[in-house]
């Protein structure tokens, strides 16, 4: 049985939008007749009404012949297989881009199982209640930056879409979820083991040295306070000119480039599965060479050791610094000029490869300041501990960065997401906006997106 609706012809198609442009025609000269010596700004609004007025009837044209261009059969039902039975038509209301849509849709309905289907919103994949994909897109895209309040005014302001903040809200719980369930896929598939017979392909090695990042950063969770929100780069490695504050001479020095980056709000086993998938996907096990950052935090070692052991491996210059001067401090006071004098000729040292030297140093003076020597002691214990991960001369040679500085930017601009004035978040709304704003950090939400949108629908 198919559709009896009368098919329209491309004629009166043509002719309906013929007369809609004309009478958009009409309405500008009336407009600019009316107008003497209009500005910019008016005319910008004029012509992008009369934009939005003909864009929507185009759309809506192109819509309503959707069903008699293109006559159904009797579909047959997804989960049964029986043949479903017409219902008649049902109306719905879309807020595009172009405006809202008004839909007519043929309804059919399985009489054994009561599933309901509109093979208009399948061929349409108008899923996601009264919003198009791209509305839906875009709210997400916004909240991931933004909150919920702030993303309604700019959808609104600048692109012309109504959309409620508690609606935008909603989208981007739904769709957080499925962004959520694809990065997960995602990590399981580049985590599992081959089975047992499958031949491994080889994989061509590239001419790119890559680094991976690690650090954390707070944010305040409802019922359970302040929890760390585990923060991840994958970069490539480029050399760039700089001008060397020591010598004044022109030295090239590693910088981290195309930075992708990864946020889990839990353990590090996990965050650990995470930040492999991303390496994967982005060839780090293919690089000619790679290099691990990060600061002295354990766990971010032992993720290092479990997923990048071949990797070099460096402390953060700058925390190594941090500690140099935190042990001056308590033996000379901050701002004194042997605390300065004792900083510089460690560094020197330190630089050079000599943690070691540095720790001997640390247990040295700790027994002639008795009051300070155990925390000396933890301080020497920790460049004693982390030797082999400050050879930073020799890294800088290899054309290594030193410095974790691409992962303290995505802590603080998870932060800044995250960590607004009076923010409190549940645990489920974190972790579904969280893979969110990776994306958009990552200049790659689109594809995310779309890797979501056309995964199987749960």
């Amino acid at each position: 049985m198919k559709s009896q609706t009368m098919k329209p012809t491309h004629a009166e198609m043509k002719a309906s939008l013929l007369a809609k442009a004309e009478a958009t025609i009409d309405e500008l000269l009336q407009w600019a007749d009316e107008t003497p010596h209009p500005n910019l700004t008016q005319i910008e609004e004029i012509v992008l009404q009369l934009r939005q007025e003909f864009g929507q009837a185009l759309a809506e044209t192109t819509i309503q012949a959707q069903d008699t261009l293109h006559p159904v059969n009797l579909p047959t039902c997804p989960p049964c297989g029986r043949s479903m039975q017409p219902k008649g038509n049902k109306a719905k209301t879309v807020v595009s881009r172009v405006g809202e849509l008004p839909l007519v849709r043929q309804h059919y309905d399985c009489p054994r199982c009561q599933h309901g289907l509109f093979p208009l919103d399948e061929q349409l994949q108008t899923w996601d209640a009264g919003w198009s994909e791209q509305v839906a897109q875009s709210a997400v895209w916004l909240y991931a930056q933004v909150d919920d309040h702030w993303a309604e005014q700019i959808l609104a302001q600048i692109g012309g879409i109504p959309i409620s903040d508690t609606s935008i809200w909603r989208r981007v719980k739904v769709w957080g979820e499925k962004i959520k369930a694809q990065e997960e896929a995602q990590c399981v598939t580049a985590n599992a083991l081959p089975a047992r017979g499958t031949v491994m392909r080889g994989t061509e090695s590239r001419s790119q040295d890559m680094g991976v990042a690690m650090d954390a950063a707070k944010i305040y969770i409802r019922n359970e306070g302040w929890k760390d929100l585990k923060a991840g780069c994958v970069f490539e490695i480029a050399l760039r000119p700089e001008r060397d504050q020591e010598s004044g001479e022109t030295v090239e020095r590693a910088h981290a480039v195309a930075n992708s980056y990864v946020g889990y709000l839990g353990g590090p086993e996990k965050f650990g599965s995470l930040m492999w998938a991303e390496a994967c996907r982005r060839g780090v096990p293919q690089a000619r060479d790679s290099i691990a950052l990060g600061d002295g935090a354990p766990w971010i070692w032992n993720l290092v050791g479990e997923h990048f052991g071949s990797s070099w491996q460096a402390v953060d210059w700058f925390h190594a610094d941090e500690h140099l001067y935190q042990a001056a401090h308590l033996v000379w006071g901050e701002g004194n000029t042997q605390t300065v004098r004792w900083v510089k000729g460690m560094e020197k040292v330190l630089y050079q490869g000599n943690a070691w030297y540095v720790a001997e140093t640390l247990k040295g003076i700790g027994k002639d300041h008795p009051n300070v020597a155990e925390v000396l002691q933890t301080e020497a214990g920790y460049f004693e501990g982390n030797q082999r991960r400050m050879q930073y001369l020799e890294l800088r040679e290899k054309g290594f960065p030193i410095g974790s500085g691409m992962v303290e930017s995505a802590c603080k601009q998870f932060r800044a997401r995250f960590t607004g004035a009076g923010m409190r978040w549940s645990r489920a709304g974190a972790e579904r906006l969280i893979p969110a704003r990776a994306a958009v950090m990552s200049h790659r939400f689109d594809q995310v997106w779309d890797d979501a949108y056309n995964s199987p629908r749960r």
